[in-house]
Order: structure tokens, then sequence, then C-alpha cells
């Protein structure tokens, strides 16, 4: 492949992006077959072939800026025509572009990259929190919520694809309204082969997945959602459960205190999902289900406003399915999944668990909270209105993570979950 790097600090590797070294990750690409080349300010002749590097270095030339400090440690103004017809020059023939911090570089380049059809791929490695330390504005709570939103509004939101370092990085990109899709991929944290292929990866996926994230949501639509839910949707819920169908929830306090949790219930009914958002209130949970469900225009609107995703159709869109999920437990937020899969009404027996949901929590390091539904007879008034059984929803106890390595954390939890949900069902056997 022909990647094109735009950063604003080539030559001076240590000022480029807290921690993240351009040149390493370069010359790596380069080792392995890759053709590089830097867009790159400086005053040294455009097209020349640096001697200390096997990859071309294109130079542009620039004024700095005033207030450039405020958001990067060096910034400059592009200025003459000749600097747009080197950035073309370096773009032509290109497999994709990576924009390594916001700047008049990286939108010129941007600018250029669109205009030559290649795809583009942005970098976050400032945090605006370092920054504000820097800046010893640590007292100002809201000055790193600001350059969030600056740095989206002015730069961000025209990118398709955001790169960054770490997945707490992206959850918080997640919180503050970036829509992009993000790869967080770490040299440092994981093995050198296995990140280089996912850089490649990544690179290489750029082209395929220009559509949008349907995962994230804007500000308005998290509104309308938030009021609809509490406003109507649960008031609803609460009368047909609790008066019409005579339904009940145990154990709600174990959720005192719970932030961000995977939940897990057995699926026996079709408003199973429903008892699991009335047990959680106040909190919205975020419930994955088949893309049928929530593609439709009735009730596949209503299902979406509720907290319904999309599950992957493909192995290849699992990957960024469990990220946008890993992304939600990291901010706090609750992802509830039915581990036996497919819906079986009113089995009184508990199935088989998959391993997603166990996977997720031990990857986001948050608890897993089983739940159980189980059914008595009508009994009372409901034996005049009612034949079919009546649920129950059980809340267990969260279990916490036990292990650090996550593929053996997943195993232990899952057989801890299933052993706790087999134990409510016993004890309610006995209580008939």
């Amino acid at each position: 492949m022909v990647i094109v790097f735009a950063v604003n600090c080539f030559h001076a590797d240590g000022d480029t992006s807290s921690g993240f070294s351009v040149k390493d990750w370069a010359e790596k690409l380069s080792q392995r077959g890759h053709k590089i080349r830097i867009i790159t300010y400086g005053d040294d002749l455009a097209d020349k072939k640096n001697q200390d590097y096997t990859f071309e270095i294109f130079h542009v030339s620039g004024m700095k800026r005033p207030f450039a400090g405020l958001f990067c440690r060096r910034q400059h103004k592009l200025s003459g025509e000749l600097n747009n017809i080197n950035i073309t020059k370096a773009v032509s023939g290109s497999d994709v572009v990576h924009i390594c911090q916001p700047s008049m570089l990286g939108r010129a380049v941007y600018k250029a990259a669109r205009r030559s059809g290649i795809p583009v791929v942005a970098g976050f490695y400032t945090q605006p929190e370092n920054i504000i330390r820097g800046k010893r504005l640590v007292w100002f709570n809201p000055a790193a919520h600001i350059l969030y939103f600056l740095w989206r509004w002015l730069f961000y939101r025209r990118f398709l694809h955001i790169h960054c370092l770490s997945k707490s990085v992206a959850a918080q990109l997640r919180a503050h309204g970036y829509k992009a899709w993000l790869h967080a991929i770490s040299i440092e944290q994981d093995s050198l082969e296995r990140s280089m292929r996912r850089i490649e990866s990544m690179y290489s996926s750029l082209s395929e997945k220009q559509n949008k994230n349907e995962y994230v949501k804007g500000c308005l639509f998290k509104l309308f959602s938030r009021l609809f839910h509490t406003g109507f949707a649960i008031p609803l819920m609460q009368f047909w459960m609790r008066v019409v169908l005579g339904a009940r929830i145990r154990g709600k306090r174990n959720l005192r205190g719970i932030r961000g949790a995977v939940t897990v219930c057995n699926h026996v009914h079709f408003l199973d999902s429903v008892m699991v958002s009335l047990a959680l209130f106040p909190r919205k949970a975020t419930f994955p289900t088949f893309p049928k469900n929530v593609k439709s225009l009735f009730p596949g609107k209503i299902v979406r406003i509720l907290g319904g995703v999309p599950i992957p159709e493909s192995i290849g869109e699992t990957r960024i399915f469990f990220d946008e999920m890993e992304f939600l437990l990291r901010k706090n937020h609750i992802v509830h999944i039915f581990p036996e899969g497919l819906l079986n009404p009113y089995d009184t027996g508990l199935r088989g668990f998959r391993k997603g949901a166990f996977h997720l929590a031990a990857q986001a390091r948050v608890p897993i909270v089983p739940m159980l539904i189980t059914f008595l007879p009508p009994k009372g008034i409901y034996k005049l209105i009612r034949k079919k059984p009546v649920m129950t929803l059980h809340v267990g106890k969260p279990i916490e993570p036990t292990d650090a390595e996550p593929q053996t954390d997943a195993q232990l939890r899952m057989k801890v979950t299933y052993e706790q949900m087999k134990s409510i069902a016993k004890r309610n056997v006995k209580t008939k």
C-alpha cells in the first residue's frame, strides 16, 4: 500500500502527538513493504528524498499562528500555491491518507484527498485533559469538554474514521458526540505483530466502511429518546406489566450502586426486555437485537428509540459491534444481552449460554448482573382474566471481574452466572 502521513512536526517527533511516534509508525510499516510518504512543515526542497529514511518527505512552508498553543504545541498557517501543488503530488496515487492531528495542514491534506477520492483517517493522539493540566486550567471543569467540542466541530466532524491509542480515549470521543468509526489500536498495549496486522486491516477497510455509523446517536435523538422513554414508555409499560399482566420484579436492590454493567437474562417471553427495562429504570439500557427488529419503519423506530441496536449480520462487523458496546460500558452505560440467543416462550429450564455477553464484560472490566424470569400460575383476580402463567423477574447479585486475563475471566464468570441463575430457579420451584 501507498500510505501518506500528514504531520505538523515530523522532524521533531517528540513534538508531534504526545506519546505517538509517527517516525516509528512509518518505519515499521515501511519494513513491512508499504510505501510511505510524509507531508510536513519544513524549509527543505519539496520531493527531496530524506537520506535518514526509506520514504519520501514532502515539505510545505507556513507561518506560525499566535493562538496555536491552545490546540497543539506548534501550529502553522499554509501559504502559497506551491504548497497545494506539493500536497496534491504527495497524495496522488496513494491508497490511504493518515492525518495525525487537527491543523491547517491537516485540513488542506484532507481536501486534497477528498478531491482524489482517497480514503482518509484522522488521528486523535493528544487528550484535552493533558492540555488542561499543562495549561493549569484544572480548576475550570468544563475546559476539557469545550476542547472536545471545538476539535469535533472545527476538524474531526469531517472524518468518517478516527484512530486513537486506547479504548478509554475512544469511549471519551463517543461520550462527547464523535460520530466517526473509531479504531482503537496501540502498539504499546498489544504485541507489535498483532498491532501491525490490525493497522493494515484498518487501512484496507477504510474504503469499505464509508456508510454512516448506525451505533452513534445525535444529541437531539438522545434527548427525544430519553423523554419518550421516561415520560411515555415507562408509565405505559408499568401499567401494562404490573396491572394488566400481574408481573413482578424481585431483588431490584441488587442494582444499587451499579454504573457500567452487562445484564443477562433467560429469553422466555416476547416482553422480557420490557421487564428488564422496568427493573433498570431510571437507567436506560442498550439492547442488542436482530437487525429486522430495528430496521423496519414500525416497530423498528420505536425499538431503536428505546435502546435497540442491531446485532452484526457478518463476522467482519462483529469486532465493530463489540467495540461500540465496550465504549458504552466504559462510560457507565448498561448493555443487556440474552445469552441463550433465541426466544423460547415460557421455557422453565435454563439453556446453554453463548459467550458474547461474558466476553464483552471481561473486555470492559464491568460487573455482570444476572436476571431470571420465572413463571407462576395466576392467583386471585388474575385467575379470571389470565390463563397463561404470570412472570416474575428476579435480579441477582452483581458478579465482579475475577481474573485479569479477559478470556479466563469470561469463562469463570459465565459459569458463576449460570450457577446463580440456576440457584434462583431452584428457590422459586420450592416456593411454589
